[in-house]
């Protein structure tokens, strides 16, 4: 099969010396996928070699390594569990010792006997106090932590997050993008697209509704332009990344000029 390769045109030596990367390649290629767009549409794009089934009439313009992350955000917030109360622990008091002296025991033995009782009572009173005072504050402890921690899962749980998957292949076709791992593999129709933007040269948001469940999703792969250009094209015309050109860096068209390309006009 004959493939279109604009990025094999593109003089190494000289396009080293502006930073010239395989995300650049891809970009030159996006380019003159736009250009041919522009003037045959569809039509006018010669197909790509792919490793995926295709249907009928529908044709491969892209394959190639990627990463992808899915957005997650719960949009009922879990119910935050009761506070754990601080138990309440009460000192227990020893009983006052019952003196008994011994048969004749005289006045001041028994005194002696009675204020020595009185003493070992009231320290054991203040033992008892020291020690309910002490578990009442590591169980306070212990329920401040427990409260804390699940005030923090309860947070972690409902803070925006992007879920990473593995590596896999980003396949583009006339018909849909799709996303192929060890794990699963994932066909997006473009007519499923309700969003689409190109956040960095490399970087690819998009959402789309699959049985009623609204997936947001997020490509890093150097085929993130030509993927862009070719939903946009299809899906959104009016697109205004589309429209103005936006999608290149501004600096784009002199690089290739440094590299011995010329980009064609998309802009």
């Amino acid at each position: 099969m004959k493939v279109h390769d604009p990025m094999a045109e593109v003089e190494r030596a000289l396009a080293a010396r502006v930073g010239w990367n395989r995300v650049d390649d891809h970009l030159i290629y996006a380019c003159e996928m736009l250009s041919r767009l522009r003037a045959g549409g569809i039509a006018a794009l010669e197909p790509y070699p792919t490793s995926i089934g295709l249907a009928e009439r529908e044709v491969c313009l892209g394959e190639g390594l990627g990463v992808w992350a899915a957005f997650r955000s719960p949009e009922v917030p879990p119910p935050l569990p009761p506070a754990i109360a601080t138990p309440v622990i009460a000192a227990v008091s020893p009983p006052t010792p019952v003196v008994l002296p011994a048969r004749g025991s005289s006045r001041r033995d028994i005194q002696r006997a009675r204020t020595a009782a009185s003493a070992a009572a009231y320290n054991a009173r203040q033992q008892n106090q020291q020690l309910a005072a002490q578990m009442v504050w590591a169980a306070a402890e212990a329920a401040r932590a427990a409260n804390a921690a699940a005030a923090a899962a309860r947070e972690q749980a409902m803070a925006p997050r992007w879920m990473p998957e593995p590596e896999g292949r980003i396949t583009l076709t006339n018909r849909r993008i799709h996303l192929t791992n060890h794990y699963r593999s994932s066909p997006i129709p473009l007519a499923a697209l309700e969003h689409i933007e190109l956040t960095q040269p490399d970087r690819l948001r998009i959402r789309f509704t699959e049985a009623t469940t609204s997936h947001y999703l997020e490509l890093a792969t150097a085929w993130a332009a030509p993927a862009f250009l070719l939903a946009a094209h299809a899906r959104f015309p009016n697109h205004p990344q589309l429209i103005s050109g936006s999608w290149l860096p501004h600096d784009f068209e002199e690089r290739c000029h440094i590299a011995g390309r010329t980009c064609p006009r998309i802009r």
